[in-house]
């Protein structure tokens, strides 16, 4: 069995590849490249996310032979768009989609072992930070669970 950070990031994955035309973005990440682990320099395809794993923080649990943690993972969506404003906001509705996917069910399907799951976002221009011609969604993930041995 793979360690819970790798456990959770293939299912993150999972999550994000989905078909998001009915939701606030209208793109489909389900095809293959469009969800990428690990960082990348640019963007295989438009739109797709990258996730890319921060860190684990554990600590004792309730009781004796038992932890509690935090998964942190930081998500990096680009998008397109034709406007400096129409960027940012397909960005933005991107990361909306990826947090109503998250949140539809905050266990991860993992309820065992997953207790909850947090997402904070943002959006910017590409052109901010050095990469022109895209919307760029920067989500913050952390991932609360609980289990035997803290991996």
């Amino acid at each position: 069995m793979p360690a819970i950070e790798n456990t959770v990031l293939n299912r993150l994955k999972v999550i994000f590849s989905q078909d998001y035309s009915a939701g606030f973005s209208g793109y489909d990440l389900s095809s293959a490249g469009s969800v990428v682990i690990g960082a990348i320099d640019l963007a295989p395809v438009i739109p797709c996310c990258c996730v890319v794993f921060v860190d684990t923080i554990t600590r004792t649990g309730r009781s004796m032979g038992f932890f509690q943690g935090d998964i942190r993972y930081q998500v990096v969506c680009y998008t397109g768009g034709s406007t400096l404003e129409n960027k940012v906001e397909n960005a933005l509705n991107l990361a909306a989609d990826l947090s109503k996917a998250i949140t539809s069910d905050r266990s991860l399907g993992l309820s065992t072992t997953i207790e909850d799951v947090i997402i904070s976002r943002t959006a910017l221009s590409g052109e901010e930070i050095g990469i022109p011609g895209v919307g760029v969604a920067l989500c913050a993930l952390t991932v609360k669970f609980s289990n035997e041995f803290g991996v």
